[in-house]
C-alpha cells in the first residue's frame, strides 16, 4: 500500500522544493498544507504514515501540532524541519517521540534518506532513475549499504547517530501491521493527564455520557459527540452506525481552531464559544467550553431557537460534572 506523507510549512517555497524532493522517483503520496490547523483537517479526512513539519508558523507551531497528531495516531512517524534546532530539546523531542530533526536547509539526498529510513527501513532499493543510469551505462552511484541514520533529536548534531526516538520508531516500524482506516470510536475514552486536556475519571465520563441523553434521545437529534479540545472523543450518542464519530471530533477541533484564528486575525478579542452550520437536510451546533468541544447534529424539522437552548443546558451539565461537581 502506497505510504501518504504530508508536509506542514507556511514557506510555499519549502512546500514546493520539499514535495519535489519526496514526489521524484517515489513511491509515496506526498501532499503539502500551509498550516498545523490545515493539517489536522487533512489527517482528519485521510491518516498519513509520515508527518514532516515545521516548528515555527502562524497559528498553532509544529509543536503543538506533533502532539495532536500523537493523540489521533500515536504510530505516525515525525520528522520535524527546522532553521533553530535549539527549538526542539531533547527532553521536549523524547516527550512528543519525534523520531527525527532536520536542519534547514537540507540535501534532496538526506530529505529522501530520513524518509526512507522511516517507511521502509529494511530495504533501500535503489530509485528507477539510478537503475535506469545502471543500464545505459552511466555511473549512479547506488544507495550506501549501511547508510547514516538522520539526525534525531537526541544526537548532539545533525549528522550524528543516535538510538533513541528513530532507533525505538525503526523497531516499531518492523513489527507493525499497516492499516489505513482509523479505529471505530469508542464509547468513552479516560484521558491520561500527559494527552494534553484535563484528566477525567471514568465515573465523569459516564455521567457525562448521561448529561446528553435526555438530548440526544430527542427525534430530531442525529448524534451528540463530547471530546476534548484536541478532539479526543469522551463520549458520544449516535443513532447511525456509519458515523465515524473519531473524524467528527477531529474536523469539529480543527475547525474551532480554524475559526478562532480567523477572530484573532480580524480583531475579535474574545473567540465565540457557540457555532451554528445551518443545512437543508441537517444542522450541526458546535459549542467550546473550556477545553471540552460538544457536537450535535439535528434533522431540518428541529427548531434552531429549541437546539440551541437545549446544547446549552446540556453544556452547563458537562461543566459541572468537568468540574467534580457532583
Amino acid at each position: 500500500m502506497t505510504k501518504r506523507i504530508l508536509i506542514v510549512d507556511d514557506d510555499p517555497n519549502i512546500r514546493r522544493l520539499v514535495t519535489l524532493a519526496l514526489t521524484e522517483d517515489s513511491p509515496y503520496t506526498v501532499n503539502a498544507v500551509p498550516s498545523a490547523e490545515a493539517a489536522l483537517l487533512h489527517i482528519a479526512r485521510q491518516p498519513v504514515d509520515l508527518l514532516f513539519t515545521d516548528i515555527q508558523m502562524p497559528g498553532m507551531s509544529g509543536l503543538d501540532l506533533v502532539k495532536r497528531v500523537r493523540e489521533l495516531d500515536p504510530n505516525t512517524a515525525v520528522i520535524v524541519f527546522t532553521v533553530s534546532p535549539e527549538d526542539l530539546t531533547p527532553d521536549r523531542a523524547a516527550e512528543l517521540k519525534v523520531d527525527c530533526l532536520l536542519e534547514k536547509p537540507v540535501s534532496q539526498e538526506r530529505l529522501r534518506l530520513a524518509v526512507d529510513l522511516l517507511l521502509d527501513p529494511i530495504k533501500l532499493l535503489p530509485r528507477p532513475s539510478q537503475r535506469a543510469a545502471a543500464e545505459r551505462g552511466f555511473a549512479a552511484a547506488p544507495p550506501p549499504a549501511a547508510p547514516p541514520a538522520p539526525a534525531s533529536p537526541t544526537s548532539p548534531s545533525a549528522g550524528a547517530n543516535g538510538t533513541g526516538p528513530l532507533g525505538q520508531r525503526l523497531a516499531q516500524l518492523r513489527a507493525k501491521k499497516q492499516t489505513s482506516s482509523l479505529e471505530e470510536a469508542p464509547v468513552a475514552v479516560r484521558l491520561s493527564k500527559g494527552s494534553g486536556g484535563r484528566s477525567y475519571s471514568d465515573t465523569q465520563i459516564e455521567l457525562m455520557r448521561l448529561a446528553l441523553k435526555e438530548l440526544a434521545l430527542e427525534p430530531d437529534v442525529h448524534c451528540a459527540v463530547l471530546a476534548d479540545i484536541s478532539g479526543i472523543v469522551l463520549t458520544h450518542w449516535s443513532r447511525r452506525r456509519d458515523i465515524n464519530v473519531t473524524v467528527v471530533a477531529a474536523l469539529a477541533a480543527g475547525n474551532t481552531m480554524a475559526l478562532a484564528e480567523i477572530g484573532r486575525n480580524l480583531g475579535q478579542q474574545r473567540p465565540g464559544h457557540l457555532v451554528i452550520h445551518e443545512g437543508q437536510d441537517q444542522s450541526i451546533i458546535m459549542v467550546t467550553m473550556d477545553d471540552l468541544l460538544l457536537l450535535i447534529a439535528i434533522g431540518p424539522n428541529a427548531s434552531l431557537g429549541w437546539a440551541r437552548i437545549a446544547t446549552i443546558r446540556a453544556c452547563e451539565e458537562v461543566q459541572r460534572i468537568a468540574r467534580g461537581e457532583f
